[in-house]
């Protein structure tokens, strides 16, 4: 697909500012600028995020009410169970408050809802079943914040219910004992983008205070807050909210608490990813961590995967990692199957120039993959995409968008089709009946029609600077890597370089040709490239003489204790095509 190239309008001024003041290059300063970092404060507290400067548990409203319920629920040894999600920031959010709350004493246990069975957030039944088995307090993570009904059934048993969730609030709030969520508060004061395990963090802080006198957490307690912000790192990587502010600091030591994690499960994963010794980054947690704790809770039940993040066993730890692994490829053979029909139903049913939106459904779909596909239909298609999977007369639905479109907003406007709607403004998830996809499908389409236009529906490259490839060292590298973890909010830089020519022979790489490997020079400098996904293009890059502008981010390959500088190609242009 034809990408639109857009750069960053360059600011010498400031970029010279910044890199007086801050000793960095003018072309970090520069990205730092398009990262709408401005001055050299706030620039500074980027490149060197310091876990000091997290706010305070106490500024979330409803805490305090929340912590204080807890320890009385401790101290009298009322049983707590807390009621998770099946998703990677639902499961280390179970894991991190179980693991707080046996440190405290707590009889607690914890639920995690079956995906197909009962589908996402609380639920009548469940909660029916938890207070036949004596619990007083229900501590739901990552979900629970349009859960009316089921608030209202909670009090009619006498359960405390205490609700944390970083979801975006419907027009009611559920009639909880507490609700602590940072969307409900426009405070300038209060951090709004947390993940659900990163309130679950505040949480079990606030927690630890309250056993202190002086609301200084013990120096066990501190320990144990130290080892958990690896687990916050992994849900709020794998949950895709913006790696900025809080976000930033919690990943950044999340990762490196990550990396040298004593949490038996936590090891084991990483042996078992391949991951053990290496230097670990978002990347390695939404590729290869992420979709292994995602498996189970796709096709099966979730819940083992809280069990391997909380046991205190090594050899347990590994045959739960290892059922992780035999899942994951299951879910991957189902999942290439199902990318294979939605690619046809593409290709062969939809006029993708009168689509702005595109609605899939199949009865053969598994619905814990649609997520998964609907986002490789975006990516490839650029258009907002629904996945339904048809299965006892109810349609399961995963939304996802293009960057600049929030399907939340667009799905709420064709509730009246819909049996329940609830997400994100990238992703959401819905519940449909079969009857109602075809007017789903055209009442979208019409909302997608008037909130998006041609250019919307052409991907963009979002480009920090055009560079010579001189300019590009491994010290560049070395120093633009101060900028990671990169995700959402904060991608990785991408760059342009133009009146390239390709040198030597372009060759097909990877397990079956898929990509592509050659040399780009401009002048006396030729730097070895990549382009990902682009090996059936070859016949372009063979085609002598043709100059062409590659967008790429710049890396250095270490392969055979040898470090090379490498292009990670984007998108190319050639000349005079």
């Amino acid at each position: 697909m034809i990408k639109r190239w857009v750069f960053f309008p360059p600011n010498k001024p400031l970029q010279t500012e910044l890199a007086s003041r801050l000793k960095i290059s003018t072309l970090m300063a520069q990205v730092l600028i398009n990262r709408g970092i401005a001055d050299a404060e706030s620039a500074r507290n980027f490149l060197q995020p310091h876990i000091g400067t997290l706010g305070d548990p106490s500024l979330l409203p409803g805490i305090e009410k929340a912590s204080i319920r807890i320890n009385e629920a401790v101290r009298k040894a009322e049983k707590i169970v807390i009621y998770g999600d099946y998703d990677v920031d639902g499961l280390s959010a179970t894991a991190l408050m179980y693991r707080c709350l046996k440190l405290v004493g707590a009889q607690v246990s914890y639920y995690i809802p079956e995906r197909l069975e009962e589908g996402y957030g609380l639920n009548a039944d469940a909660i029916k079943k938890l207070k036949e088995g004596g619990a007083k307090v229900i501590l739901t993570v990552d979900c629970g914040i349009n859960a009316c009904r089921e608030a209202d059934i909670a009090r009619a048993y006498g359960i405390d219910l205490i609700i944390t969730d970083h979801h975006r609030p419907g027009q009611e709030i559920p009639d909880a004992f507490a609700v602590v969520n940072p969307k409900l508060h426009p405070s300038p004061h209060l951090f709004h983008n947390l993940s659900g395990v990163g309130i679950a963090f505040k949480l079990a802080w606030a927690i630890g205070q309250h056993f202190s006198p002086q609301k200084k957490v013990s120096l066990e307690f501190k320990k144990f807050l130290l080892s958990a912000v690896g687990l916050v790192a992994l849900g709020t990587i794998a949950d895709v909210v913006p790696l900025l502010g809080e976000n930033r600091v919690i990943t950044k030591y999340g990762l490196s608490a990550l990396q040298s994690t004593e949490i038996p499960g936590l090891r084991a994963l990483l042996d078992m990813a391949d991951l053990s010794g290496t230097n670990l980054d978002s990347f390695h947690v939404g590729y290869r961590l992420g979709p292994r704790l995602n498996a189970p809770g796709r096709i099966g039940n979730a819940g083992i995967v809280v069990e391997l993040l909380t046991t205190s066993c090594k050899e347990r730890a590994a045959e739960i990692a290892n059922f992780l692994e035999q899942e994951n490829k299951r879910r991957q053979e189902i999942q290439i199957d199902i990318m294979a029909s939605a690619r046809k139903k593409v290709v062969n049913e939809i006029n993708l120039d009168e689509t702005t939106a595109i609605v899939l459904a199949d009865p053969a779909w598994h619905p814990g993959i649609i997520g998964i596909i609907a986002s490789k239909i975006v990516e490839e298609f650029n258009r907002p995409t629904v996945m339904i999977a048809v299965a006892d007369e109810i349609g399961h639905g995963s939304a996802r968008s293009i960057p600049s479109f929030h399907i939340l907003e667009a799905l709420e406007s064709c509730r009246n089709t819909l049996l329940s709607v609830g997400g994100h403004a990238q992703a959401a998830g819905l519940k449909i009946h079969p009857d109602n996809i075809d007017e789903f499908r055209e009442m979208l389409n019409s909302t997608t029609s008037q909130r998006l236009c041609k250019t919307d529906l052409v991907p963009i490259l979002h480009i920090d600077a055009e560079v010579t490839l001189s300019l590009l060292s491994k010290a560049v590298v070395t120093e633009l890597a101060r900028l990671s973890p990169h995700g959402e909010g904060n991608p990785t830089p991408l760059f342009a370089a133009t009146n390239l020519k390709i040198a030597g022979q372009p060759r097909r790489i990877g397990s079956k040709g898929q990509h592509l490997s050659f040399y780009a020079r401009q002048g006396d400098v030729a730097i070895r490239a990549v382009a990902f996904g682009m090996g059936d293009q070859i016949d372009r890059f063979k085609q002598n003489g043709r100059k062409c502008s590659l967008v790429f981010a710049v890396k250095i390959n270490t392969w055979m204790d040898s470090e090379q500088l490498e292009l990670e190609v984007k998108d190319v242009k050639f000349d005079n095509e």
